[in-house]
């Protein structure tokens, strides 16, 4: 049933090891910061940090201790270490005092304040620097930058810190570290995916190769204006890597620091004198060090922070003290590739911030115990559990089926759960995490924990709303478990005729078809014949095989290309993804009836079959316009729930329903509500509800265009016409809700 023991699983002394526990191996290496790095650098950096012992002011101070005799922090010092960097100061000495004290307690500006940082100070090298609505003005011309301002100016008024330094060299090099810098001003619409859908900021995605660009290249316009020539310069080749670099998506900019090492295009690279620049002209190969956090980022609160590992595995945010010396020494080994000593150094930071990097053994004693726990777990219940390869089976209490995959899920976890049924295998995973994943708790606990909670599925559907969904629209394919308490005709008792698992109405296209399955017209399957067909299923999670109920009470005959991947509604002919020009849909809204106009090819070929990659074309080409227009016509006080996803969207006016799919649906129907003037006010069974308070925006097109043209050019829609015209025009919201058409009425709810 579940295999022979291994050295890890029973028995030290026998030199072979069983699938699991490879697998858990596998995983556990893979989740590991920076696995490659040498145990010498993290070493070097647990002492210079101070040992096991110490406070984060003693962190900082050491660490500042050890960069100031590096020479990464030599290219912002003054020619004379005893200058004052700021000449005149806005601030008579009194006012000084209290600005200071407002900004350490942030107690905010007044009017008066933000008018003398307005005046600006004034350098020793006859630079303005100016500070208007959040943003850093250097001789009167915007920096188009995020920027910590409290942070900078306590800096600037600290005479003592400030002494031999060049602020503005370092100002313009911090802005670099942690932020997509546009050369073009444009917005940046890449910071997160999905960023102008969301509507919100989020994390960008930076690695090195763009804090080196963008410090580099503000650097030099730095320099370039302080030379302040008549005559135009050409152009440095920092402009020109930030050209190539700018309107990139964070992963093209992440492929193209790759090709820029692989084509030797550093070796090209002029003598300068910024010391990381020498560092990227001599690296040979990528040497990227996987799971490491990009180390800067700005907290809400506008605080420069480090990233740091904590003793559990998850990421700490460390405030930066505003000290010249780690500044600079941060930005140089921030802008430093991963292969050099620097980037070495400052990963070591980040790892051993918390406490010292111990490197343990994956197979050690916790290890081994955990395995351990894990097959004792699985012998005690030999009926009900079953082991093939890195695979897991598990019979639940009323007799569903259930897979377990040691891999990465939802949450961080190492584990996946996927619905077993007759013909195949569930695509979409059960999520049972509650979404925190802790890094000592060994992998085989957590896997133990996960069987145990399939074993009783039942009882644990009480507190797991995902698991409670399966039991209730999955019937059970098996047996039950013996001795376990669980009847599937006690547990699915409703009424005199019992419990009956729905099927989706547009599954039969005939009249008079049957619309669900009666739990005594199951055909259980024996646990040989389940196991057995199990073990030669494939792994991959995209099975293009018909979605409906995993154990169907018969067997359907559908036609060729009315189902696919959970499109109950899908026509036998889709618009043919290379040539989707000429299968564009038109929204007549002056129609009365409202029908659709498909403009059709004229050789098309009718028994075509739907490819996979046209979903995402049918579903905001087709199913959205529906849901825009019932939600327009809606009058002012009508509900709408709002699931999660694979949650149910609902209406009050009418009777469209569908199946959210991904989390970028939910935010664009979100998103629609606010655009139409519907606000959220409670919650009901978990659902959102949102009611029509309002009408809709002033420009609800040029909103909707903003909402749709990320997601276009995510989903490779980039070059069709503007779909936009699709969507009907929305204005007054109606008194009382109108008769629809059957459009409006449909039931597209996906069954898994």
């Amino acid at each position: 049933m579940i295999g022979e023991a291994c050295g890890i699983c029973q028995d030290e002394n026998i030199d072979t090891n069983c699938s699991i526990c490879i697998r858990c191996v596998e995983l556990t290496e893979e989740s590991k910061w920076a696995p490659s790095l040498p145990l010498e650098v993290h070493q070097r950096m647990a002492d210079v940090l101070g040992g096991p012992v110490r406070s984060l002011r003693k962190r900082w101070k050491n660490l500042e201790r050890f960069m100031a005799h590096t020479p990464d922090v030599d290219w912002a010092r003054l020619d004379d270490p005893e200058m004052d960097p700021v000449r005149l100061s806005p601030f008579p000495e009194e006012e000084e005092k209290i600005f200071i004290e407002k900004l350490e307690n942030r107690s905010g500006i007044s009017g008066y304040e933000k008018e003398r940082l307005e005046e600006g100070f004034v350098m020793s090298d006859g630079t303005l620097l100016s500070f208007i609505d959040g943003r850093m003005w250097v001789d009167r011309r915007p920096h188009e930058a995020r920027i910590p301002t409290e942070q900078y100016l306590l800096l600037l008024m600290n005479s003592d810190e400030r002494k031999g330094w060049d602020l503005v060299k370092l100002f313009l090099a911090i802005s670099g570290l942690y932020q997509t810098i546009d050369l073009h001003g444009r917005p940046q619409r890449y910071m997160h995916r999905f960023h102008r859908l969301f509507g919100n900021m989020e994390r960008e995605l930076l690695c090195p190769f763009d804090a080196f660009v963008q410090s580099s290249f503000l650097l030099d316009q730095n320099e370039r204006r302080k030379k302040k020539s008549m005559f135009r310069e050409e152009e440095t080749w920092t402009h020109e890597l930030m050209n190539r670099l700018s309107d990139r998506r964070p992963r093209q900019r992440i492929k193209f620091a790759r090709r820029f090492i692989r084509n030797n295009e550093n070796k090209m690279l002029p003598p300068s004198k910024w010391p990381w620049v020498q560092r990227w002209a001599e690296v040979s190969k990528n040497a990227d060090h996987s799971n490491v956090s990009y180390p800067f980022m700005v907290s809400t609160k506008g605080v420069l922070s480090l990233r740091t590992l904590s003793k559990n595995g998850s990421v700490r945010r460390a405030p930066i003290p505003f000290h010249p010396v780690l500044l600079a020494g941060l930005v140089s080994w921030g802008s430093s590739p991963h292969a050099s000593k620097q980037g070495e150094w400052l990963i070591a930071t980040q790892m051993n911030w918390s406490s010292a990097y111990e490197n343990a053994e994956t197979t050690d004693v916790p290890f081994r115990r955990s395995m351990q726990f894990l097959r004792g777990v699985l012998e005690q219940f030999p009926n009900d559990t079953w082991v093939h390869r890195d695979r897991l089976l598990v019979r639940g209490m009323l007799g569903h089926f259930y897979e377990i995959r040691i891999s990465r899920g939802a949450h961080n976890a190492p584990f996946k759960i996927h619905g077993v049924g007759k013909k195949m295998t569930q695509r979409h995973s059960i999520c049972i995490h509650t979404g925190k994943y802790h890094r000592d708790i060994p992998i085989g606990d957590t896997i133990a924990i996960v069987v145990l909670s399939l074993l009783s599925d039942v009882t644990t559907a009480k507190r797991v709303n995902s698991l409670q969904m399966h039991l209730m629209t999955q019937p059970p394919i098996g047996s039950p478990q013996k001795n376990a308490g669980g009847d599937p005709r006690t547990f699915y008792k409703a009424g005199d005729d019992g419990y009956r698992f729905p099927l989706h109405p547009l599954i039969f296209r005939e009249e008079g078809g049957p619309k669900h399955i009666d739990l005594n017209s199951l055909e259980l399957m024996s646990d040989e014949a389940i196991v057995n067909d199990w073990r030669i299923r494939p792994v991959a999670d995209a099975s293009y095989e018909p979605p409906g109920h995993l154990n169907p009470a018969f067997d359907f005959d559908f036609d060729d290309g009315r189902i696919q991947q959970g499109e109950f509604y899908r026509e036998a002919n889709p618009p043919h993804f290379q040539r989707i020009r000429d299968y564009v849909i038109e929204y007549r809204n002056n129609m009365p009836d409202y029908q659709d106009i498909i403009v059709r090819q004229e050789d098309a070929n009718e028994d075509q079959e739907a490819r996979p990659q046209d979903d995402q074309f049918h579903r905001w080409y087709r199913t959205m316009p529906l849901v825009w227009e019932a939600l327009s016509l809606q009058p002012i006080g009508h509900q709408v729930e709002l699931g999660g996803v694979r949650g149910v969207f609902r209406m009050q006016g009418c009777r469209l329903r569908l199946t959210i799919r991904s989390a970028q649906e939910e935010d664009a129907l979100r998103r629609m509500l606010e655009i139409l003037g519907y606000r959220h006010v409670r919650y009901r069974e978990l659902n959102q509800v949102y009611i029509r308070r309002d009408f809709p925006i002033a420009d609800t097109r040029q909103a909707l265009r903003e909402l749709m043209q990320p997601m276009t050019e995510e989903f490779g829609f980039a070059n069709i016409e503007d779909y936009i015209l699709r969507f009907i025009e929305v204005g007054r919201p109606p008194d009382r809700m109108p008769e629809v058409d059957a459009r409006l009425h449909a039931n597209m709810v996906d069954f898994y």
